[in-house]
């Protein structure tokens, strides 16, 4: 999240409005998912037998998800400053969150990385990329029922890179007449962001497949996607 590149040529107004939707895609994608995912814990032992492993194991556990809390709220800040770095641990980021996931709620989630896929790349894509797995796979738990769900990164044709979250859950009708969530609209907006594209395949029965896709030069180039963005220039996937 860099606000300060953005609406340089447009009103102070349109700026604030614009900042005030990457902070409520942030705090919802950010926050509120991991207070849920430290409620949902909190609340599975409770259901458990208690002894002093047990207690000390829960207590690191929340330990942790705070601690994770606390660093993701320091790069909220550190993107408002306009502060960016490098990722080098994505992939092993999205590993970790796929076994902590499968071990919280008993759905299987399982991540794979090509081998061409950057081992550096800037810390505000990594964000966006993460946070757009995480809601696709909460999404799949929680509105599409499914046990399991397959994260792919790659690098495709034509100098793109495709981030794909497949479920086995029930799918989603698109004549169904429901409306978008906060949650899809939050990846929508960072596949924009990203200056790439958001498509989702579904169909009642037979799982939930969404897709990101966006330039490469995407990954080492943290303002690309901005810049895209506002311009309007988007591959579709």
């Amino acid at each position: 999240m860099q606000p300060r590149n953005v609406g340089v040529s447009g009103s102070g107004g349109a700026s604030d409005d614009r900042i005030k939707r990457e902070l409520a895609r942030e705090l919802h994608d950010q926050v509120v998912q991991d207070l849920t995912a430290m409620l949902i814990d909190l609340e599975n032992f409770k259901r458990g037998p208690f002894d002093s492993q047990s207690t000390v194991l829960q207590v690191d556990s929340v330990q942790g998800g705070l601690r994770t809390m606390l660093g993701r709220l320091r790069g909220m800040l550190y993107g408002l400053r306009g502060e960016d770095a490098f990722e080098t641990d994505l992939a092993e980021s999205l590993r970790i969150f796929a076994v902590q996931y499968t071990k919280r709620t008993g759905v299987r989630v399982l991540v794979r990385v090509a081998r061409d896929w950057p081992d550096t790349i800037r810390r505000t894509t990594a964000q966006h990329i993460q946070r757009i797995v995480h809601e696709a796979v909460s999404n799949g738990r929680q509105h599409g029922g499914a046990t399991s769900i397959r994260v792919t990164l790659r690098l495709i044709d034509g100098g793109y890179a495709r981030v794909t979250v497949q479920d086995d859950g029930r799918g989603i009708s698109p004549n169904d007449g429901s409306q978008p969530g906060m949650g899809m609209l939050g990846m929508r907006e960072r596949a924009t962001l990203l200056g790439g594209s958001f498509s989702v395949e579904s169909a009642r029965g037979r799982g939930t497949t969404i897709r990101v896709v966006f330039p490469e030069t995407t990954l080492l180039q943290g303002e690309l996607g901005l810049l895209l963005a506002d311009t309007g220039i988007v591959e579709p996937g």
